[in-house]
């Protein structure tokens, strides 16, 4: 845990703890201080300890709690509003999964390790909009995410590009793990999107995918899944399509999907 996190005052019920404390330490230290002066003069000293110790205990007693829980309220607001500005960042407001900014920038971290990038469209979505409207649009945009969080690993990074587009990371995957994964995806949305806010929508995704190769960017990587997921719509949607497949890859069963 940072040093950020572990000082963070959020509640006010963390402010009246923290103002307690700087209380009692504010009224001890000049209390322990005019009290030193015991070792040396014994009673003699009682006369002045007397005296001054009322003030010097009753001054931070009166001063600390009001100036201790302004300054710390101060803090809490600004450790809310920093985790607020940190949260709309992050994660996409409408549906939980990450921004473009910050998905790009996490897959950036991982990319020496390899691995393929998924690009995901909901299938013919404005004309959910259109007929529907906005609101189911957003539920069914709220959907997909469902589906993200229910198939996906949990290494795996999700984030919406933009409209109806979202791009997912696999670190590690080869083009048949994609593949895997992708088919999965497709299948989920077939049977988890069939109604969505009460309405026979039937929503559907197509998937390009593209495995991550060295020497090349990001930018070129995410081009090449754009181009398979091209493919995949125009060969009739509701399917995925894997950059450079061919029939010399089997295991991903790209001939039956495309011709189903």
């Amino acid at each position: 845990m940072s040093i950020e996190k572990m000082f963070a005052i959020r509640t006010m019920r963390q402010v009246y703890k923290v103002a307690a404390i700087v209380t009692v330490f504010s009224v001890l230290i000049p209390v322990l201080t005019f009290s030193l002066p015991f070792f040396f003069f014994g009673e003699a000293y009682m006369g002045f300890f007397a005296i001054a110790v009322f003030p010097a205990a009753l001054i931070p007693l009166l001063l600390a709690p009001p100036i201790s829980i302004v300054i710390l309220n101060m803090f809490r607001m600004q450790t809310l509003t920093i985790e607020r500005v940190d949260e709309l960042i992050r994660h996409d407001t409408l549906t939980g999964v990450l921004t473009r900014a910050y998905l790009l920038g996490k897959i950036g971290e991982l990319l020496a390790q390899g691995g393929s990038f998924l690009m995901v469209d909901a299938d013919h979505f404005k004309s959910v909009n259109d007929t529907y409207g906005h609101d189911v649009g957003d539920q069914a945009l709220r959907k997909l995410a469902e589906v993200f969080r229910k198939s996906l690993s949990s290494d795996a990074l999700v984030g919406r590009l933009g409209g109806e587009e979202f791009g997912v990371f696999l670190p590690g995957a080869d083009d048949a793990q994609a593949a895997c994964v992708a088919d999965n995806l497709c299948a989920q949305m077939r049977a988890e999107a069939k109604h969505i806010a009460g309405h026979e929508i039937g929503l559907t995704i197509s998937i390009g995918c593209a495995r991550h190769l060295a020497g090349h960017t990001l930018e070129k990587t995410m081009k090449r899944a754009d181009a398979a997921l091209y493919h995949a719509k125009h060969s009739g949607r509701d399917r995925y399509f894997v950059a450079g497949a061919s029939d010399t890859m089997p295991a991903l069963i790209l001939k039956g999907k495309l011709a189903s």
